[in-house]
């Protein structure tokens, strides 16, 4: 008998918090040459180098949430603030010998390629993001270019532990495009990694602003924002690229929430997501 979706959200929840976070091989390359000419380095450096991550960026803020919130009036809601707070030397001292994501997946080069695949997903997102929060003159747009860099970041995870099984779900959304990413994750998983991404957010402690733009809140801007990125990230992410066929709906969207013709708000963001 199958798991219930309850049970199967608390097991995957349990075992992708419990995963010693690997990082990108550049992230790890970056931090040591910082470490190794610390008059160098400093909170704004270090926040460039932690926001191109997303798997480091979001233990980065595990971390300081369970750090540093007890002696805090507020929670930390942005990788900056966190540096800040934290310190450089503490930062090297607590971030030391990161476990690297080509090593975690060398035996399986396809599931590499897959988690790779995800972050640069990601990475066009945290653009998209960015660039609607500056036309909109919005003052959160660290923590929105930040949201949509972490919103898929369960499934980076999951390429970790299971690259087999998730190259199955890629391949079979392949073969069917009009099948629903939530549907074969309820199928394989018995649970989707939104929902899984949900319960980690709260065990890792963050902030409810930041928890809040990862979750549909009717047409408050800063949701839809994340919500848009991500999804036109993902369509451009397929074979059609720029022409999927996806892409004037989502950009009909977007002109109402930037106050642009359609045409004009599209150009933008991929002017600005390039």
């Amino acid at each position: 008998m199958s798991a219930s979706p309850s049970a199967a959200l608390d097991a995957w929840a349990r075992r992708l918090s419990a995963l010693p976070l690997p990082v990108m091989h550049s992230t790890r390359r970056d931090i040591d040459s910082l470490r190794a000419d610390p008059d160098r380095a400093d909170a704004h450096l270090l926040a460039d180098i932690v926001l191109r991550d997303p798997l480091m960026c979001a233990q980065l803020l595990a971390h300081a949430a369970g750090a540093l919130s007890s002696r805090l009036s507020t929670p930390v809601e942005t990788v900056t603030g966190a540096l800040v707070l934290m310190g450089v030397e503490p930062f090297f001292r607590v971030f030391g010998e990161l476990p690297v994501l080509d090593d975690a997946l060398a035996a399986h080069p396809r599931g590499l390629e897959g988690a790779m695949a995800v972050i640069d997903r990601s990475h066009c997102a945290a653009r998209i993001a960015a660039a609607i929060a500056i036309h909109r003159q919005d003052v959160d747009v660290e923590l929105l270019h930040q949201a949509a860099l972490l919103h898929d970041v369960v499934t980076v995870m999951a390429w970790c532990v299971e690259p087999v099984l998730c190259e199955r779900m890629a391949l079979r959304q392949r073969l069917d495009p009009a099948l629903r990413t939530a549907d074969v994750q309820r199928e394989e998983l018995g649970v989707t990694l939104h929902e899984v991404g949900r319960d980690l957010m709260a065990r890792w402690q963050f902030a409810p602003a930041l928890r809040r733009l990862g979750e549909p809140h009717g047409n408050e801007p800063g949701p839809r924002t994340v919500a848009l990125a991500v999804r036109i990230a993902r369509h451009v992410a397929m074979p059609t690229g720029w022409h999927n066929p996806a892409l004037p709906d989502d950009f009909a969207e977007l002109g109402q929430l930037m106050n642009l013709p359609p045409h004009a708000a599209g150009s933008l963001v991929r002017r600005m997501s390039e």
